[in-house]
């Protein structure tokens, strides 16, 4: 599972790191978030008409385009890899609207009971890197339309399996536009992903449980002294 993760940089950064040709953002601006929750608004990775890579402003928590009601209740903020494919939620934008998630790294809360203790993990490096995501769009009225987004899960690695069962799927950058583009198989791509050798973490300060709390001390080791 991947329930709050942290992005950094900001909006033209992002493009940069990404070579996004095109935003769609001028009426929208991105203050670096260390503490994202469902339900916020974030930069997403997709291709336009020309197949060029755009920087798109999402929900997070995807509401499938289906869908006759509004979004309520708690959002589908992350998908299987496992069954992404045949889920209804998921197998169109599985086929044909993948994106990639900007991040620098996420949170996952170890133990059964409360309190449970947060950890940052990241990879072993400080530039932004990429989630695998999925996106959909709803229409709310004529003109107006709603633009969500998941991120793909699998089963932890061994060594991870002891704080969550579940993390994030991580893409390579050589592998963004096989993955964004709809013309590509995405079972063939997800083949090629890496698990976690390359990942860092440690266990961080309790304050990141509460959503309002976004600084960048969020990701700093805890301190018991």
């Amino acid at each position: 599972m991947c329930g709050r993760y942290t992005l950094a940089g900001t909006l033209e950064q992002i493009r940069s790191d990404f070579k996004a040709e095109e935003s769609l953002t001028e009426d929208w601006s991105w203050t670096p978030n260390y503490n994202i929750s469902p339900g916020s608004v974030v930069p997403v990775i997709a291709l336009n008409g020309q197949k060029r890579r755009k920087v798109v402003p999402m929900r997070w928590g995807l509401h499938p385009h289906w869908r006759k009601e509004p979004p309520e209740g708690r959002p589908l903020f992350n998908a299987r890899v496992e069954t992404a494919a045949e889920k209804a939620s998921f197998r169109t934008p599985f086929r044909r609207r993948r994106a990639l998630i900007p991040t620098n790294g996420w949170y996952e809360w170890e133990g059964v009971e409360k309190p449970k203790t947060p950890y940052f993990i990241k990879e072993d490096h400080d530039d932004v890197f990429a989630f695998i995501g999925l996106w959909d769009k709803w229409f709310v009225s004529e003109g107006i339309e709603l633009l969500s987004c998941a991120i793909l899960t699998t089963a932890a690695t061994d060594r991870f399996k002891s704080i969550h069962h579940r993390m994030p799927v991580r893409l390579p950058m050589d592998l963004w536009d096989a993955w964004l583009d709809p013309d590509t198989d995405p079972h063939r791509v997800l083949e090629e992903v890496q698990g976690g050798k390359d990942l860092v973490f440690w266990e961080v300060d309790t304050a990141v449980n509460s959503g309002r709390a976004t600084g960048d001390d969020l990701i700093k080791p805890a301190n018991h002294a």
